[in-house]
């Protein structure tokens, strides 16, 4: 009899979800400089053209390039923030 061997399923990064493929970069990475560009007031620039230059290699997902890095971080922001805001009515 054949067992497969699973290993164990690592629970993925929010941020994550925004992006085809993070190249080599990790999602807290990826998010620190986000965050710093919208610091730098670079919240008008394109999505891609951002990420070309910040995290190369790295793939956002399409509908998502086409925006401005305040798009991309709102896409972030809001709903984890629900989630947040969510766990905290249950309590």
């Amino acid at each position: 009899m054949l067992t497969i061997a699973r290993s164990p399923s690592r629970t993925r990064h929010p941020f994550e979800n925004l992006f085809v493929d993070l190249g080599s970069h990790s999602p807290d990475k990826a998010l620190a400089v986000l965050t710093a560009a919208m610091r730098e007031e670079r919240c008008d620039m394109n999505a891609f053209e951002w990420l070309s230059q910040a995290l190369p290699g790295a793939t956002l997902k399409p509908a998502l390039a086409f925006g401005s890095v305040s798009e991309l971080y709102r896409s972030y922001t809001r709903p984890a923030e629900f989630e947040r805001l969510k766990s905290v009515r249950r309590l």
